[in-house]
């Protein structure tokens, strides 16, 4: 619970009088009334399954503990074999792979439950060096020898060898039981969700996922299988797969179902794949004259990995689990054996391979599979390894291979439909016998459920100029300009690029384009013939200033902008914002654009680096009505967005906290603040400070204080919300009274992209032309939350593939919103959006908070290619610039 503040003062912002007060069943704001009515009534089809029917009453939970602790896919087998015991003959229990497990019948055993299973497998282990092992160091690296032959000689006995016993030890007690009268209480609104409500709601997942995520590879709450897979590059490639999750509506549970996609490790042999994965065109043998600059990414991808052997035969089945690529080629790994003479012989891994198996290898300059033996490492030719499919790929995809994926998951809705469809039908929910131990039944049809589409703001720019958007979106032209375009007078290019690539007169060329557009839109350039610096990929200190000095001899002032022309957006991007954002002196605002952009110039893209440029210098491209945002304009009114970016799976590197703040009553100017925090938490830590920053900011830009805060907090899922209201609301709350104000009124909603809900027209004419639900479209009832004030909004026109809606939902309201005021409210702001000309598919503080976000993950050092800072290339910490620390550099 917040702590307690000021009694509230009435204040005149838009909101709905309730017929029926609601209950207070919840911590969170409720939903203020029955729902909002502006806009136009439509229906829109959803992916959402009732459940129609659930009989049972009561639901016993387990707590499971398997000895040794494995991995949840072994988890799952070993269940399986606990499923044939007697002792569960007549109950169905389901399992969660890791130490749940639930059952609708208790099961007929006092004090808990124990047994013993054994997993069998071909288990013959795989040969190290004779003893004595490899001669170690840049030779052989650790001690270890070719893998083939039992440890101690070479290879002998049938491949496979006989099974081991591989026993596992299952304990259960039961922990809880559930009385689901509790959960139909708290979908009927007469009563809170309590914690009871929450596990029967995860049993049921669990049960509803329990048969699927048996078959496939399970991931979250998707499940996985190899068919149809697309090849991403790189070892990778993206599975798709079938995501479900029980979903509580109003009056009912819903099964969410979507298609899901994610990607994978490439199966498949592993020369082949290290070709890939080097980016080698000729194939294998381009990989000849290996070195450590071609070890180092196949040792991170295939780190960890399982992998089969085909030297010993199609019996010999046993996974092995790389521990490290060797830095040798098999041809460079030499290790010690002895002869049956008892006399030791140095021998290479090739030489081994055709002594033990008579198996010459094609590939003796290709590094092998290092695996961890109880002798040392054990190693195996590249040639002779294929990687087992069905690993998760959790490192982040490089440019190339998220454009393949995006461009395979773009699905028009009524594609999507169709695949939805199908995968319920695969699901075959109602012959799911486990689902039939739990009573349940879903419905065989996708939910349709009421809608209306909020109608578009009239977007305002100078001279009071306005234009309606269509399907969310519209376009500048000479009579629409910047309703403040400021003075462009000291400026500059640099150019990272040689200048035979990029000759001096194209660059001259993209200006005389790009300075017209400029003026047409409303900017004031009074310098027409900026000066053009060229400079190699070496320090960006020297260049910076180099192109800085040039601007201050020409037209003799401080530059207001350096245009940073590059290639491509490789590591000199980073190095270029970390250096002119958080190390200079004052710091130096850039606008970067790509080469082949500068040789290929056309106006609408001069336009939409104009509308950066005119932000970064703290100019206003458009605005709306004072009339379309009252809550805005009545009083001062600060919009605050917030995100916290985490590293990637396997990288040691903070947690990034971005805050952004709006700094006027048009909310078009924002300023932001960083920190770092540990890495992967959620909670904002020292929001308080970061909120105070932004509020004297706003002081001194406005020369008033906010009198009403509206805090939209990205990324918390719903098992956070409790800890985001006890810390990060609270750490508002202390901002405020540091600031020594009174009487501010805060409302905080919790804005989330990552979820499945999709909404899809049920009619042609209500559909935009990508075909999917117009630009407006709210969803606030049927299968939104049943006490609490959420909503779906549709913001954005679709451009391909099927939109995601955004869900808002609101966990504090001191400014006692009505539904209707606040989706309206929302939809509005996301027309005012400095980096394009459309209403953007979240409200833009929190865009901004993402934007600043990933700008702090280029201070750390993200990137690829080459080049070089100064002295540094990864920033743990950083402060922005003085100079532009309140500006929008990060647009």
């Amino acid at each position: 619970m917040p702590p307690k503040r000021a009694p509230k003062q009435p204040v005149a912002v838009p909101q709905a009088q309730p017929e029926n007060p609601p209950i207070a069943l919840t911590p969170n704001a409720t939903r203020p009334d029955r729902g909002g009515s502006v806009g136009k009534p439509i229906q829109v089809l959803t992916n959402f399954y009732a459940i129609t029917k659930l009989e049972v009453d009561t639901v016993w939970h387990y707590d499971v503990v398997i000895t040794p602790e494995i991995p949840q896919e072994k988890a799952r087998k070993v269940w399986k074999l606990v499923e044939k015991l007697p002792e569960f003959a007549n109950s169905k229990v389901v399992f969660d792979g890791k130490c749940n497990a639930y059952t609708s019948q208790q099961l007929k055993f006092d004090g808990g439950f124990r047994c013993k299973v054994e997993l069998t497998e071909s288990t013959r282990p795989a040969a190290g060096a004779p003893k004595g092992g490899a001669k170690g160091g840049a030779k052989g690296g650790p001690k270890g020898g070719p893998a083939g032959g039992p440890t101690g000689g070479p290879a002998g006995g049938p491949a496979g060898g006989p099974a081991k016993k591989n026993e596992f030890t299952i304990k259960m007690q039961q922990v809880n039981e559930i009385n689901l009268e509790e959960l139909h209480r708290f979908l009927r609104r007469q009563g809170p969700i309590t914690p009871g409500c929450l596990t029967a709601i995860q049993a049921l997942n669990i049960t509803m996922s329990h048969k699927i995520f048996s078959e496939a590879v399970p991931v979250g709450r998707s499940a996985f299988k190899e068919i149809g897979s697309v090849n991403l590059g790189g070892g990778v490639e993206k599975w798709e797969g079938v995501f479900q999750s029980v979903r509580p509506g109003q009056g009912k549970l819903y099964a969410n179902i979507d298609v899901a996609s994610t990607a994978f490790y490439k199966g498949g042999n592993v020369a082949e794949l290290m070709a890939e994965i080097a980016g080698r065109r000729g194939g294998i043998n381009d990989l000849r004259g290996f070195n450590k600059a071609t070890w180092a990414p196949l040792q991170k991808h295939f780190k960890g990995c399982a992998f089969t052997v085909t030297h010993r035969g199609e019996g010999h089945k046993r996974r092995y689990k790389v521990s490290e690529v060797s830095l040798q080629p098999a041809d460079k790994i030499t290790f010690e054996q002895e002869t049956n003479g008892g006399k030791k012989t140095k021998v290479t891994v090739p030489q081994y391979y055709a002594a033990a198996y008579s198996l010459r290898l094609q590939y003796p300059f290709l590094p092998c599979l290092g695996v961890k033996g109880r002798d040392g490492t054990m190693y195996f030719p590249a040639e002779v390894c294929n990687i087992v499919p069905g690993r998760r790929y959790g490192r982040r995809l490089n440019e190339d291979q998220t454009t393949v994926m995006i461009k395979s998951t773009c699905i028009r809705p009524n594609e999507r439909v169709v695949k939805i469809k199908s995968l319920h039908a695969m699901l075959d929910f109602n012959r799911n016998e486990y689902m039939k131990a739990f009573g349940m039944e879903v419905a065989k049809d996708m939910t349709v459920v009421p809608a209306r589409v909020l109608p578009a703001p009239q977007v305002q720019y100078r001279g009071n100029v306005s234009v309606a958007p269509q399907f969310g979106g519209w376009q500048m032209n000479p009579s629409r300009k910047m309703v403040e375009g400021k003075t462009l007078s000291s400026w500059g290019v640099l150019v990272y690029d040689r200048e035979d690539f990029l000759d001096r007169s194209k660059v001259i060329s993209f200006l005389r384009l790009l300075v017209p557009t400029l003026q047409e839109n409303g900017m004031n350039v009074t310098e027409l013939n900026p000066p053009i610096v060229y400079s190699q990929m070496g320090a960006v200190d020297r260049s910076v200033e180099a192109a800085m000095q040039a601007i201050q001899n020409k037209c003799g002032k401080t530059p207001e902008l350096i245009l940073v022309v590059m290639p491509k957006k490789s590591q000199i991007y980073s190095n270029i914002k970390t250096y002119c954002e958080t190390m200079h002196r004052v710091g130096v605002m850039t606008q970067c654009a790509l080469s082949k952009n500068i040789t290929r110039p056309n106006k609408q893209y001069c336009g939409n680096l104009g509308l950066k440029i005119n932000a970064k210098l703290g100019g206003i491209n458009n605005t709306l009505r004072a009339d379309a945002i009252p809550f805005l304009t009545q009083m001062p009114t600060m919009i605050i967005g917030a995100d916290v970016t985490h590293p990637a799976p396997g990288e040691n590197k903070p947690s990034v906290v971005a805050v952004v703040a709006s700094m006027d009553s048009k909310s078009f100017r924002y300023a932001g603040r960083l920190k770092v925090q540990d890495p992967r938490v959620e909670v904002i830590e020292g929001l308080k400070f970061m909120v105070y920053q932004l509020l004297v900011s706003f002081q001194q830009r406005t020369t008033a204080y906010p009198k009403r805060i509206l805090f939209y907090r990205d990324g918390v899922s719903e098992g956070q919300y409790a800890e985001i209201m006890q810390k990060e609301v609270a750490a508002v709350m202390e901002a405020v009274e540091h600031a020594k104000l009174k009487n501010v009124k805060l409302t905080f909603c919790v804005v989330k992209k990552r979820h499945h809900a999709r909404l899809f027209p049920m009619k042609p004419e209500e559909a935009d032309r990508s075909g999917n639900c117009v630009a407006g479209t709210v969803v606030d009832s049927v299968i939104t939350h049943p006490t609490e004030f959420d909503f779906y909004l549709q913001s954005h026109g679709g451009l391909q593939g099927t939109s995601r809606p955004t869900l808002y939902h609101v966990l504090l309201d001191e400014n006692k919103f009505g539904s209707d005021a606040f989706q309206e409210l929302t939809y509005r702001l996301c027309h005012v959006y400095a980096r394009c000309t459309k209403s953007v598919s979240i409200v833009p503080a929190v865009y901004y908070a993402h934007l600043l976000a990933y700008r702090a993950r280029h201070y750390q050092g993200e990137g690829s290619e080459t080049g070089s800072m100064t002295s540094t290339t990864s920033v743990e910490s950083f402060e922005t610039s003085n100079g532009i620390k309140n500006a929008m550099y990060f647009v």
